[in-house]
């Protein structure tokens, strides 16, 4: 069955608000990089199995969270992307443009589908999800290490 863990970044990490970052998700039991044209073929072949193997790809979203407490609206997303290309090594990583991610909380998704973008279809009920989702912040402020103050050249220990 198809599963995916999203490994980069890390759940409620960080980061930099207006940025771009990086989401690596590791990926096992799916053949990613099968994809139809969702202007001409959304939906209109069944699911395909490549030795037991589903014949598809992801997605992955990034949405606002707001303050967390309302289910954020499936229309209303920050960034989106479909991954359409092989897997190296059961990775796949995609480079997110932080440009209109403003400051807040969000959730990053994984959206896994079939050739033609139909959910995929898994064999049994009783299991665990096949997407991964994971939280992270993005924060305007820079966090401050304390630096140690340096020697002069000629300063004798």
């Amino acid at each position: 069955m198809t599963s995916t863990l999203i490994i980069e970044p890390k759940n409620e990490q960080t980061l930099k608000a207006h940025k771009n970052f990086t989401v690596l998700i590791k990926v096992k039991n799916l053949k990613t990089g099968d994809f139809s044209d969702p202007e001409h073929k959304y939906y209109s072949i069944p699911q395909e199995l490549d030795d037991g193997i589903i014949k598809g790809h992801t997605h992955i979203t990034v949405q606002h969270l707001g303050n967390e407490k309302n289910v954020p609206d499936a229309k209303v997303f920050g960034f989106f992307e479909g991954l359409n290309f092989r897997a190296k090594n059961n990775i796949l990583k995609v480079e997110v443009d932080g440009s209109k991610l403003f400051a807040g909380k969000y959730r990053i998704c994984t959206m896994s589908s079939s050739f033609s973008h139909q959910p995929l279809v898994m064999p049994v009920a009783k299991r665990g999800a096949q997407d991964d989702c994971i939280r992270v912040t993005l924060t305007n402020h820079h966090k401050h290490h304390k630096r140690t103050p340096r020697r002069p050249r000629n300063w004798k220990v």
